[in-house]
C-alpha cells in the first residue's frame, strides 16, 4: 500500500527547511513531479530555490515526522527557551 502525505505535513515539512533558512516570504509551485520553492529575504530579493521530486519530498516528510516522534518523546525545555535559542536570543530578567 503506498504512503500519502497531506499538503499540510508536506507544507510544515518545507516550511521547516524555509524557516531554517531564515526567508522571510515565499512562492511555491506544484509542478508535475514535486514542488518548486523560492524564499526571499526581506527586501524581496531570491534567497533561495529549491526543487524537491516526489522521492526527495517523501524523505523530508519522513525525517520531520521522525524528529517530532522524538521531541515529543523527550522533555523540552519549553517554547519560548526554543524560539530565543533558534533566533539566538536569550531571555533577560528584570528586577525592581
Amino acid at each position: 500500500m503506498p504512503t500519502t502525505f497531506s499538503y499540510a505535513s508536506i507544507l510544515h515539512a518545507v516550511g521547516q527547511v524555509l524557516d531554517q533558512i531564515g526567508v522571510k516570504s515565499i512562492a511555491i509551485h506544484e509542478e508535475e513531479d514535486g514542488l518548486f520553492v523560492e524564499g526571499f529575504n526581506s527586501e524581496g530579493q531570491l534567497q533561495v530555490q529549491m526543487r524537491y521530486d516526489i522521492a526527495s519530498l517523501y524523505e523530508l516528510v519522513r525525517r520531520q515526522e521522525e524528529q517530532s516522534e522524538e521531541q515529543s518523546a523527550t522533555p523540552t525545555t519549553g517554547v519560548l527557551h526554543r524560539f530565543l535559542a533558534d533566533h539566538r536570543r536569550e531571555l533577560v530578567g528584570m528586577t525592581l
